[in-house]
């Protein structure tokens, strides 16, 4: 296969654990990502919820650019620790019952992190009764870590509430389809740290002043975005995110198909916001005008925009069509991620509207 420029460094992102709240490591590779290319590093903070914030150039300047992608994935905890060794779990986002079963996880503790499995149930051990009922619902599931007591497993440096994460590994399908866990939102992570590169080697737009922002807990209810809200005052926001596509076997098609490899899409509408027309109208323009593919379309779900377009801003949504959304095999298109960096770079230095 033929090698991805920016693949290496996409694939070091991606497997940075950040489960929602527990965000520590993946915020600290961003940062020093940040400080190796910041003329200004100074300017790179953390609000007290977690939220990474790099406001470039002149941050009294007018009007302000917000760019929001979440960091965080979604994952598990430590819930309990049973007495016989096993660990019970809570789940954190939107993490599917059915899933579950038969995954290695990594348990991320104080002294580093732990090989577990979660397992299920053999063909070989089960009843008529089972087969009625083969979800193992998260209450009921336990991790593995071959531990034969608590005190075993408290030696290994794991306790309540640690997180969890699925084992991710980055896998080619073909020259332009990559799959994994956490697509979503390392996708809009790495896309925006190429933006923010862009504009540092071709200097900021002189137009508008742009704040970067990798946001926390948007799997739990889009909490580091509300903060931004209440503590930024920005006039435009653009969130990176992904876009769960429709093109798959089995799922109807009340939602227009998005489709691999003809680029970014504008996320016209979600289940909780509408972006601003003004701004859609705009990366429509920007995107024909620069012979960029794009998309757009309706879907459910929504995104750290929504958040901040209640402040009064206008805003909008854009992201890359992902299959299999909040599963271990998330996969999307080279060739789209490239098209969201070139459009998104395009479209602020273009502003205002």
């Amino acid at each position: 296969m033929k090698k991805l420029d920016g693949l290496d460094l996409f694939t070091d992102i991606l497997k940075t654990p950040g489960v929602a709240g527990y965000e520590d490591s993946i915020r600290e590779k961003i940062r020093g990502l940040i400080a190796e290319q910041a003329d200004d590093p100074e300017n790179i903070r953390e609000d007290n919820i977690g939220n990474l914030i790099y406001e470039m150039g002149n941050t009294e300047a007018e009007p302000k650019v917000a760019l929001v992608a979440h960091m965080d994935e979604i994952g598990l905890v430590v819930s309990n620790i049973d007495d016989d060794g096993y660990i019970r779990i809570k789940k954190i986002g939107g993490v599917l019952d059915p899933l579950l079963s038969g995954r290695h996880v990594k348990i991320h503790t104080k002294e580093g992190s732990v090989n577990g499995v979660i397992g299920h149930k053999p063909p070989h051990l089960t009843t008529d009764k089972d087969k009625d009922d083969e979800t193992t619902p998260w209450t009921k599931t336990y991790v593995d870590v071959g531990a034969d007591s608590a005190e075993e497993v408290k030696d290994m440096g794991i306790d309540v509430p640690d997180p969890i994460t699925f084992d991710k590994k980055l896998r080619r399908l073909n020259d332009h389809v990559v799959s994994g866990r956490a697509l979503d939102n390392r996708v809009g992570c790495y896309a925006l740290f190429e933006v923010m590169k862009n504009f540092i080697s071709k200097n900021a737009p002189a137009n508008v002043s742009p704040s970067f922002i990798w946001s926390v807990q948007e799997e739990i209810g889009l909490r580091g975005a509300k903060v931004v809200a209440n503590t930024m005052d920005p006039d435009y926001v653009i969130a990176l995110d992904t876009y769960s596509t429709s093109d798959m076997p089995g799922v109807e098609q009340f939602y227009k198909p998005i489709m691999f490899g003809e680029g970014p899409v504008l996320r016209m509408v979600d289940s909780r916001a509408i972006s601003s027309p003004k701004m859609v109208d705009h990366f429509k323009d920007v995107a024909e005008k620069m012979e960029i593919p794009y998309q757009y379309g309706v879907t459910g779900g929504t995104t750290d925009g929504m958040a901040l377009q209640e402040s009064g801003c206008l805003a909008v949504a854009i992201g890359i069509p992902v299959r299999y959304s909040h599963t271990t095999v998330e996969c999307g298109d080279w060739r789209d991620i490239k098209g969201l960096i070139e459009l998104v770079t395009e479209g602020v230095r273009e502003l205002p509207v």
